[in-house]
């Protein structure tokens, strides 16, 4: 009887839209033609017009990524009136890959001249996936708050970046530099929890085989 209703049910919904769509015969139309333009507009966007975008992007960040490297921090933020720098980059081509990875490089530039609440707020607006440039997104928003005097802050970050993505290469070194950033603060107790995780879980990282040292200095100090 119930599996009976069901079908009714179904056939009268189904007479209810085919009804719908014989009075709006000129509205249905009109709606279909627009979800053909919004599709066709979508597959250009994401399929030619990006991609076209994110390589201009990447050829024009070419001089300040060569000044990053130099450590030149305010000529690759600015560029010098040739070359563009990274903010103007970002700024030009939204949306684009390059223009996200512009968000990092700006805010390790900012981190690198002292603009530390500004390193946080371009930090914050790089996302990725990859286990090595997350952490140390991570890392170095904490390092932007540490140099702000906010250790809760700091703190949060640095066990985030050492969180981030688990390896042996990178996330010993995050645990001991929390560990030594936590001795700074006298919280010598959770310190010596960060080192023990590293010897506990990576004893074989080039961390794991000095990490007595760190234990004990730590310890002498409960």
């Amino acid at each position: 009887m119930a599996e009976t209703e069901e079908i009714q049910a179904v056939q009268h919904f189904a007479e209810r839209v085919e009804n719908f769509v014989e009075e709006n015969k000129q509205a249905v139309a009109i709606g279909a033609g627009a979800l053909v333009v919004i599709i066709a507009a979508s597959l250009f966007i994401f399929l030619k017009w990006l991609p076209e975008r994110n390589l201009k992007a990447q050829r024009e960040i070419f001089m300040a990524e060569i000044a990053f490297q130099k450590d030149s921090f305010n000529l690759a933020l600015n560029g010098n009136g040739v070359n563009k720098g990274f903010l103007e980059v970002q700024k030009k081509y939204g949306w684009t890959k390059a223009a996200n990875l512009c968000n990092y490089y700006i805010g390790i530039c900012y981190l690198n001249t002292g603009k530390y609440a500004d390193a946080v707020t371009y930090l914050d607006k790089f996302s990725t996936s990859d286990a090595v440039l997350g952490a140390a997104k991570l890392n170095a928003i904490g390092d932007a708050y540490a140099e702000q005097n906010k250790p809760a802050d700091a703190e949060k970050y640095y066990a985030k970046a050492a969180g981030f993505s688990e390896n042996d290469q990178f996330t010993p070194y995050y645990l001991v530099k929390l560990g030594m950033y936590l001795e700074t603060q006298k919280k010598f107790k959770e310190a010596v929890e960060q080192y023990t995780k590293v010897k506990e879980k990576y004893p074989m990282s080039d961390e794991g085989r000095d990490i007595e040292k760190y234990i004990s200095r730590a310890t002498a100090q409960l």
